[in-house]
């Protein structure tokens, strides 16, 4: 249900099964599955498809197999043997959402998503600026890599725009408005504040 590497011993069909988990999850959508039954056993194995993942493929010992989703799962029925290893991979691209619209605070604002993980901009990563006043504009390419964080975790690149003041003014024409590129880091919004305190957002103005 949850996938995280993992091992454990269940008592099913007759017999003691110990099961061994290998994945990278969340920031990797691949599952391995290892099944240590001590006999043959038919049944019904069924793998949860999170309500995010709009594509999936699963494989049995390296073959494709297919699987109808059923209340969120995916369900294989066969005669399994001992050692058989499962193969689920989730698709996780990097997507833009957007808020239901009545939420007025989020209007004409997209956030980041990709896979089960909703992605922030964090001060510290832009060197101290308000990153709340950065916009993503419609036609950036969002590109994830290998961030020099925990271990495994994937941030997200993109550019963006940042506004550049006109004088002191509290007001500025809208043809007159001025921005500038800006390299964009995302991470993980779970992972916000463990570094430094400071402006965050989710939510960033399209441009």
């Amino acid at each position: 249900h949850l996938y995280a590497g993992s091992e454990a011993q269940v008592d099913f069909a007759g017999q003691s099964i110990a099961l061994r988990q290998e994945t990278d999850y969340p920031y990797a959508g691949l599952v391995n599955l290892t099944l240590g039954l001590q006999q043959p056993a038919t049944f019904d194995l069924r793998l949860r498809i999170p309500g995010w993942c709009r594509a999936f493929t699963l494989a049995v010992n390296g073959e494709a197999v297919e699987a109808d989703v059923v209340l969120g799962y995916a369900a294989v029925e066969r005669t399994w043997q001992p050692g058989d290893r499962v193969t689920l991979d989730l698709a996780m691209p990097v997507e833009r959402v957007a808020a239901h619209p009545a939420i007025a605070a989020d209007a004409g604002r997209t956030a980041i998503q990709r896979g089960p993980l909703v992605y922030c901009l964090e001060a510290v990563d832009h060197a101290g600026a308000d990153v709340r006043a950065f916009s993503l504009p419609d036609a950036a390419v969002l590109t994830p890599r290998e961030a020099d964080l925990f271990s495994g975790t994937v941030m997200i690149e993109a550019e963006g725009l940042r506004p550049v003041p006109d004088g002191d003014g509290l007001y500025t024409p809208l043809d007159g408005a001025k921005t500038q590129p800006v390299a964009l880091r995302l991470i993980p919004y779970a992972l916000w504040a463990n570094r430094a305190p400071g402006a965050m957002a989710v939510w960033l103005p399209r441009a």
